[in-house]
């Protein structure tokens, strides 16, 4: 009995020292962590207050067509990329235990974002004072494109906090490559191919940096060799492990060429490809800055310079990791010949984020230190990051109440028609519609519990004794004669008696009996 007694102090010092290891470069003192605290919360009110704004056509197809079903489906179909599988499982456990209101389905998104501002501390304190490292933190709590994925009930964020956690074990395994190191960096590099197997892309770059760092070492060749042999074989583990879990995808479900062949990623001819390559990359740009003026984007754009010109100094690594994040991606890109969305590469912001933060803070600590020591003058920048953090905040709030987009609650027409038909709907009826229409109003129909079975399926099709056609006047079929060809019912149905039964906004619903 006294030494099961004696041992428990032991394991818990253990699992506090390992825990330590993994994700404290140092101690710090407690004022930083406090206004991590502060930043944290703020940037989960930033978030929190659009949480239950109306349903995207990619959350809604996500939720209707895999997360509301079951898990063996989840698991097995990868028929659209919007199936990022760890994420939906997730949302589907999310939403048996919660229900399907918007603010449930993106809980694990939400969460995640509000977990990549400690992550992102975390993360550059591997490279950077804690001043520094709070600026990169604030930075992402603010910023408009994150708030917005934190919101959607996709699984980008989760994508963005699984690359700030595998830059913080790839920043530990080029000083020392410990097992928890390893484990860690390992199960990371798994879940986020799980998530979204674009992680690809920022574990190419990250990977390029670690094998590039023990290159360059001044350790002899032997020691260099074996370091590389190990990084090589947790990332053939973790490789090993990605098609484990996909493994239902490939043998029982929706086929290899779902997840290799998809349109996303099916290459493109060099011509086409070149053609969109600048467009898409100043589309990114253009994401990246919105709601930033231009005093602010240079200001930036500076900050990141500097500390990539002077990297040594601003950074305590051997070599830049943006340098090698960007090598990464180009890469693959040329490799693959595709041009990827605006949205893949909002990882990259991340690390933009923090390079262009830590370049400033740098340069600011650099003139206080002719005033005051570098103590003081850390503690000051520190203060004054939560000082300007709380003024954008402010600002923000202030922002939002003037913005009419805001003010109006009535964005999406979908969801009135969905009460509208919920009320309506007989037996006899077939929901005839479109996309995005068919989708946004069959999440909200799924809350009065009307399966999206009720609505017209080309691959399915059915006898109709009434249809329901549904119109947006701002899409390509505006009109129920356009919705009818769509779904090649013109024979079926006599729109001679259509009827006009609803219209709110920019939705209409008519009523045509079957011929």
């Amino acid at each position: 009995m006294q030494s099961n007694h004696t041992n428990k102090p032991g394991l818990s010092q253990a699992i506090r020292a390992t825990f330590d290891h993994l994700f404290f470069r140092e101690k710090d003192p407690a004022y930083i962590y406090l206004i991590l605290g502060v930043i944290t919360l703020i940037g989960f009110v930033l978030r929190v207050i659009d949480i239950n704004q109306s349903i995207a056509y990619d959350e809604a197809y996500t939720f209707i067509h895999f997360a509301s079903r079951g898990f063996k489906h989840i698991l097995a179909d990868y028929s659209a990329p919007n199936n990022h599988i760890f994420h939906t499982i997730l949302v589907g456990i999310a939403y048996r235990l919660f229900g399907g209101q918007p603010w449930v389905l993106r809980l694990p998104a939400f969460t995640a974002g509000i977990l990549m501002i400690p992550a992102m501390y975390l993360a550059a304190r591997r490279f950077f004072s804690s001043s520094q490292s709070l600026t990169a933190s604030a930075l992402i709590a603010v910023t408009h494109s994150f708030i917005n994925y934190s919101v959607n009930a996709r699984g980008y964020t989760l994508l963005f906090l699984f690359t700030l956690l595998l830059t913080n074990f790839a920043a530990i395994l080029v000083i020392r490559q410990s097992k928890a190191a390893l484990i860690a960096f390992t199960l990371t590099a798994t879940l986020g191919f799980y998530t979204i197997p674009i992680f690809l892309y920022p574990m190419a770059g990250i990977c390029l940096w670690v094998f590039v760092t023990y290159l360059v070492t001044s350790e002899p060749w032997p020691t260099k060799l074996h370091k590389l042999a190990v990084f090589l074989g947790i990332c053939i583990l973790s490789i090993l492990l990605t098609v484990l879990l996909y493994s239902p995808v490939i043998i029982f479900g929706s086929g290899l060429s779902s997840l290799i062949g998809n349109e996303i990623v099916k290459p493109l001819n060099w011509s086409t490809f070149l053609e969109n390559l600048d467009p898409r990359m100043l589309k990114a740009w253009n994401k990246w800055m919105m709601g930033i003026n231009s005093a602010i984007e240079n200001l930036f754009s500076g900050g990141f310079l500097l500390s990539l010109l002077l990297y040594r100094k601003v950074s305590n690594q051997k070599l830049p990791l943006p340098v090698f994040l960007a090598l990464g991606a180009a890469i693959i890109v040329v490799l693959q010949r595709v041009t990827p969305l605006p949205r893949i590469w909002l990882y990259l912001e991340v690390f933009y984020l923090m390079f262009a933060g830590a370049g400033l803070v740098w340069l600011a600590e650099l003139l206080l230190s002719r005033f005051a020591r570098p103590p003081l003058a850390e503690k000051m920048i520190s203060v004054a990051v939560l000082l300007i953090f709380i003024g954008v905040f402010t600002n923000s709030l202030i922002a939002r109440r003037q913005n009419p987009v805001y003010q109006d609650l009535d964005i999406l027409p979908e969801a009135y028609a969905a009460n509208y038909l919920a009320d309506h709907l007989t037996p006899a009826d077939i929901i005839v519609a479109t996309g995005p229409v068919d989708i946004q109003t069959a999440y909200y129909l799924s809350l009065h519990d009307i399966p999206f079975e009720r609505f017209y399926q080309r691959d399915h099709p059915v006898k109709i004794q009434n249809a329901l056609v549904m119109v947006r006047q701002n899409s390509k079929y505006k009109t129920p004669e356009s919705v009818v060809d769509f779904f090649k019912l013109d024979q079926a149905l006599d729109l001679s008696q259509s009827e006009l039964v609803y219209e709110y906004a920019s939705v209409q619903v008519y009523s045509i009996p079957a011929r």
